[in-house]
């Protein structure tokens, strides 16, 4: 255990106010061994006399043997941290100070001393952790010496409060600094205790020491406890404004609600309470509330980054994203990140479909900070988004300097300068899925390439992905995540694939199908599917989004309810956990265990529609033509403005016009179903022609079993009009 009173002394040598002040006259010292301020003693000229607390004395909260007033300072390092009651402990040390005389305190900084680790692991008798102040600890028993000693305010001055940090660290491994050299990782505090103490007993006094002691078991976690200080408080002072706010965050959500509301009615601008009910309305999803909440705050504390980032996730929500942009560049300057507003400015414009603005406020982000991962990688998708994969393809490595570090080099290089294939005879190649299950389906098609280069090729990926990509083109074996040999030549990220084989727009390899499924699972839905003749179309929807920033990427089963409405095809939902059953609709989803299931019944469908990405992955891995609903900000694979895909020439987008509007989406649908349904029952002649005024180009009829589609010659870019 460190010797934190010699520490101190080194310390407090340069400031005379400890030798001609405040250590002066008869004292009493409470701190923690090894070390004592008495065998110091010599150097403070002032001190008279100087007692040591022993634990013999009895418990240092209560000084019970002690009396009122005797004596003319008390020093205490490091012994707040193990009382049960830190404010009780505190109240007697005052008591036992004399009017005039001074408190000098010192206890362990929680940051600097416990590091984000809770209960303390560098000294277990540790009962509490401590700051100065700020607004959230991430110690469940963390107190405020300001707020402990603002308890007092009647009673005692401050004189100084000090983060005793300078031969702090920062940036190290976590360790116990104070163990070493002159490091305090502490806080300093310094109080008088006034000539003459406000009288006690008042009744303003007494809801205010209520109200403290209620907030100390809040901050602590005694819910209980501080339940019952709120209401106390709340039975003498029905107007105090920070017992309301602080009770209502203990209670239920209508509760709440109530008592913020009644804080409200007492003062209209209150900040507290404004940010307190716009949190909880947009935690209950009422977000138009939320945003008129936010911005009433926003006009009370105009600069206050913590309102100006809510109120932005808020317009985000509400797909107002031009409203966030503004506000957040108006209010840059209040965040000391700036680099991280940008890069969040970047965010925003993606959402928006802004993606020359976004590309700009990244490129800023990492001016300011060439180490900013999250700007690097979303500058790649949006490059890749452009088209431009070379790129976007040497920022996407940054995935993997915040996720595997050890992967930062595994780029892989399998084309040369001129497009040329590089042989890899006799190396096993490990492909590792770094994405969703949709972007795993996208990038496995290039197994086949290093299969056809001489390559041993292994798949690691999520176990419930294994089974529908052991049918992949090229694929010697498929493992699960944290499951690889001892033994293989490199392991490639994914995303990593576009820059290894040096992807352009015009060489991207399309041939589909090159997901195989078990022939067995694909006859028996063959024979299932047997009775139903006509047009047999599978649809995808999905109205149970998992956040609230997916809600504009969702589209409710009964949206797409609007397309069984046309007569002629036989339509498959695909999406499982319908509630009710729809006539319109043949559910077999309960069968659907896993991706490689559906993929069976998807091999045997003329045509899929759908809102999810990982479902038109599938089904263009699978060769069967797909339509997908697409968002207005969509994935940077479906590139920008294009309603074909040159990933798979049997996919077909439907692009919103403006975010959130999916009716306009599925009247276009609607339209080019009907065609296709029709020209289904024509001679096949005319069934390839197409009216001029189809709003995006028609689907080609689905092909015969067996025939390999080609990739669409026309790169040529079209915007769907509804």
């Amino acid at each position: 255990m460190a010797n934190e009173i010699a520490k101190q002394m080194l310390r407090r040598g340069n400031d005379q106010r400890f030798f001609t002040r405040w250590l002066s006259g008869d004292g009493i010292d409470i701190s923690t061994e090894p070390g004592s301020l008495s065998s110091l003693s010599s150097f403070f000229p002032l001190v008279k006399s100087l007692r040591n607390w022993q634990q013999s004395d009895g418990d240092a909260m209560l000084m019970g043997s002690v009396a009122d007033d005797t004596y003319d300072f008390v020093h205490a390092s490091h012994y707040l941290a193990r009382m049960d009651d830190p404010l009780q402990a505190l109240g007697n040390w005052i008591r036992i100070c004399k009017p005039g005389g001074h408190l000098i305190i010192t206890a362990p900084d929680e940051d600097l001393y416990e590091q984000g680790v809770w209960p303390s692991t560098f000294n277990t008798d540790h009962k509490w952790s401590f700051t100065i102040h700020k607004p959230a600890s991430w110690s469940p028993r963390s107190i405020s010496l300001l707020k402990l000693s603002m308890h007092f305010q009647d009673e005692v001055e401050v004189l100084k409060i000090e983060k005793l940090d300078a031969a702090f660290k920062q940036g190290e491994a976590r360790f116990d600094q104070s163990s070493y050299g002159l490091a305090e990782s502490a806080i300093e505090l310094v109080l008088r205790k006034r000539e003459r103490a406000a009288e006690a007993g008042s009744a303003v006094d007494s809801v205010e020491a209520t109200f403290a002691l209620a907030t100390i078991h809040h901050q602590a976690g005694q819910t209980d406890e501080a339940l019952e200080g709120y209401k106390a408080v709340l039975q003498h002072q029905p107007e105090h404004l920070p017992a309301l706010n602080n009770l209502a965050l203990l209670l239920s959500s209508e509760k709440r609600e109530r008592l913020l509301r009644q804080a409200l009615s007492i003062k209209q601008d209150d900040p507290g309470t404004l940010q307190n009910l716009a949190m909880l309305l947009a935690e209950s999803g009422r977000f138009g509330e939320a945003k008129d909440m936010y911005e009433r705050a926003l006009q009370v504390l105009p600069d206050d980054s913590r309102v100006v980032s809510a109120l932005c996730d808020v317009y985000v929500v509400l797909d107002e994203l031009d409203a966030a942009i503004s506000l957040l560049e108006s209010k840059a300057a209040l965040f000391s990140t700036q680099d991280q507003v940008y890069c969040l400015l970047g965010k925003y414009c993606q959402a928006a479909n802004r993606i020359d603005d976004a590309l700009a406020y990244l490129s800023h982000a990492l001016v300011l900070n060439p180490e900013h991962i999250e700007a690097h990688i979303l500058r790649g998708r949006l490059l890749w988004k452009k088209g431009d994969y070379e790129s976007g393809a040497s920022e996407i490595r940054w995935v993997w300097h915040a996720h595997a570090p050890e992967l930062r080099e595994q780029t892989g290089l399998f084309t040369d300068a001129a497009g040329e294939p590089i042989r890899q005879d006799g190396r096993t190649i490990v492909l590792t899925a770094d994405g969703g299950a949709g972007d795993t389906l996208q990038f496995a098609r290039y197994a086949k390439l290093l299969n056809e280069q001489g390559a041993r090729v292994i798949l690691e990926c999520p176990d419930e992905l294994a089974r529908v990509l052991r049918g992949i083109d090229g694929v010697d074996e498929v493992v699960g995540i944290g499951q690889l040999p001892a033994t293989v030549d490199a392991r490639v990220p994914m995303h990593n694939l576009i820059g290894a084989f040096r992807t352009t727009l015009s060489r991207i390899p399309a041939d589909v199908p090159y997901v195989h499924i078990d022939a067995a699972d694909v006859a028996r839905w063959r024979e299932r599917l047997e009775p139903h003749t006509g047009l047999r179309v599978g649809l995808y929807w999905d109205d149970h989004p998992k956040h609230w920033r997916d809600l504009r990427r969702s589209v409710t089963v009964e949206q797409m309810l609007t397309l069984p409405a046309l007569p002629g095809a036989n339509y498959f939902t695909l999406r499982q956990g319908l509630e009710t059953p729809v006539p319109a609709l043949i559910d077999w989803s309960s069968e659907l265990n896993d991706l490689a299931d559906t993929a069976a019944l998807i091999a045997n469908l003329d045509l899929v529609i759908t809102v999810d990405s990982a479902i038109a992955h599938l089904a263009g891995a699978l060769g069967t033509p797909v339509w997908l609903l697409s968002r207005f900000d969509a994935e940077w694979v479906w590139l920008d403005e294009r309603v074909d895909s040159p990933w798979y020439p049997n996919l077909t987008l439907f692009r919103q016009a403006r975010a959130g509007d999916w009716a306009q989406v599925l009247a276009s649908v609607s339209v080019h179903l009907a065609q296709w349904i029709v020209a289904r029952a024509k001679p096949a002649a005319e069934s390839a022609a197409v009216p001029e005024s189809a709003p995006v180009p028609a689907p080609a009829l689905p092909k015969a079993k067996g025939q390999k589609s080609k990739k669409a010659a026309s790169t040529k870019k079209h915007r769907a009009r509804g």
